[in-house]
């Protein structure tokens, strides 16, 4: 009798853990998160964005090509004055570090990407972005907590040269109310999102008053339904040194589904 007990303690256990990863498919929404996909499985993401007034779109999807390396792309979409693709992203995460306990989960994860270069309508200067950074998070059944560091470095086919971006980002969430994998899940997160840029060079020559830091904060939402999850957020500027200016306000909303 006691030793069937024990099976059943083990089984729901193993369920426990089973429904902690599924269910904790959460990530930051402005900055990087350390969620790779379980292998063989694919991620759909459409998103909407509203920055200095324009109006974006973003398709984005992954791949989980083992349960530590994912692949994934993203095209942005500017849908004012005439359609076209703004960037396109190639994502790549490799998980460095994963600990599983009853209701916890925590993850180290390296990140590298690159952002093709693309014209647009607000500038005609061909931009490649090169990014490398870590990531790392707790979940809980009621806390999370995220930070991530990275560093992109850029390149223009002409003109200006843009300097290099180092950002940072910290992240805390709260699931206020506790719910299983079959019903729905709301997490609240608030995140505070910098970046410092470096000087841009015009022929070589430093660009004076181009560089400085700036500091943001983003309350935002995760709402899921099993393999279904909203997302969105609002940044704000908050902060900023005298040679740069505050982020704007912006929002995103996305929608990602997983198969």
């Amino acid at each position: 009798m006691n030793k069937i007990v024990d099976i059943k303690r083990k089984f729901l256990l193993i369920l426990m853990l089973i429904n902690t990863m599924i269910s904790f498919a959460h990530e930051p929404i402005y900055g990087l998160g350390p969620e790779t996909l379980p292998k063989h499985l694919h991620a759909i993401e459409i998103g909407t964005f509203i920055r200095q007034g324009r109006l974006e779109y973003e398709l984005g999807y992954g791949y989980g090509i083992t349960q530590n390396l994912t692949v994934r792309i993203d095209a942005l979409i500017n849908n004012n004055a005439a359609t076209s693709i703004q960037g396109v992203k190639i994502k790549t995460k490799f998980a460095l570090w994963r600990k599983m306990s009853p209701g916890v989960l925590k993850r180290l994860t390296a990140i590298a990407a690159v952002k093709l270069p693309s014209t647009t309508q607000y500038n005609s200067n061909k931009v490649t972005a090169y990014t490398l950074g870590l990531a790392n998070g707790y979940e809980s059944r009621k806390w999370y907590y995220f930070s991530d560091i990275s560093y992109t470095y850029q390149q223009a086919k002409l003109g200006v040269q843009p300097g290099a971006n180092l950002k940072y980002n910290l992240v805390g969430g709260i699931r206020p109310i506790k719910s299983d994998y079959l019903k729905p899940d709301l997490v609240l997160l608030v995140e505070l999102n910098g970046e410092y840029r470096g000087v841009s060079r015009l022929n070589n020559v430093e660009i004076d008053k181009t560089n400085g830091n700036t500091l943001a904060v983003a309350p935002g939402f995760l709402f899921s339904y099993r393999n279904i999850m909203l997302k969105g957020g609002v940044q704000f500027g908050i902060a900023k040194t005298k040679n740069i200016k505050k982020f704007k306000p912006n929002a995103v909303v996305t929608l990602e589904y997983h198969f």
